[in-house]
C-alpha cells in the first residue's frame, strides 16, 4: 500500500476506532464521515450498509491476526516467546484505552448480522488453533509446562483475555 491510505482503509480505521470505544451499535455513518471529513454517501459507496462495514472490519481483523501470527512463527522459534508476542499483540488496545475489536463485537453478539458473527467465530477459531499449536509445540520442545490438553490451555488464555478486556472496559 502507498504512504497515503485509500478512502476505504480510512473508513475502516475510523470505524474500528469508534467500535473499539463505543461498540458497533454506538455509532452511525455520520460519526465516521465527521471524523475523516467525507460525506456519508462516500461511506455507502464502499460499504452499502453497516452490516457490510462490520463484515469488512472483522475480515480485516482476522487478516491482520493471520499475518501477525505467521510473522511471529517465522521470526520466533521459542514457543514461550511466541506466547509473549501474542500477549503484546492484544496489549495495544489497552494502551490506547479501548477494547479489543473482537471482544467489543462479542459483547454485542445478539445484535450482529449472521455474517459478522461467522467472521467473529472464524477470528476466535484462528486464535485458538494457533494458540493450541504453540502450546503443543512448546510442551513437546520443553519450553512450556502444563497439565492437560493444549486445546484447554488455548481456551483458557482466550477466556482470560476476554475477561480482562471486559473488566477494563467496565
Amino acid at each position: 500500500m502507498t504512504k497515503t491510505k485509500n478512502t476505504s482503509e480510512l473508513i475502516l480505521d475510523s470505524a474500528q476506532a469508534i467500535v473499539q470505544e463505543f461498540g458497533f451499535n454506538g455509532f452511525s455513518y455520520a460519526h465516521i464521515a465527521e471524523k475523516i471529513g467525507i460525506r456519508t454517501a462516500s461511506i455507502h459507496y464502499y460499504f452499502q450498509n453497516k452490516e457490510d462495514l462490520g463484515e469488512a472490519l472483522i475480515a480485516r481483523y482476522l487478516k491482520n491476526f493471520l499475518y501477525a501470527s505467521a510473522t511471529n512463527d517465522s521470526e520466533t522459534q521459542n514457543n514461550l516467546d511466541k506466547l509473549h508476542k501474542f500477549v503484546l499483540l492484544y496489549n495495544a488496545p489497552v494502551q490506547d484505552y479501548c477494547t479489543c475489536l473482537s471482544v467489543m463485537l462479542s459483547s454485542e453478539l445478539a445484535t450482529l448480522s449472521e455474517k459478522v458473527r461467522e467472521g467473529l467465530a472464524q477470528f476466535f477459531n484462528a486464535n485458538l488453533t494457533w494458540l493450541e499449536q504453540v502450546f503443543e509445540n512448546g510442551r513437546r520442545e520443553g519450553h512450556l509446562y502444563f497439565k492437560g490438553e493444549a486445546e484447554v490451555q488455548a481456551h483458557q488464555l482466550i477466556f482470560i483475555y476476554v475477561r480482562f478486556y471486559l473488566l477494563v472496559d467496565s
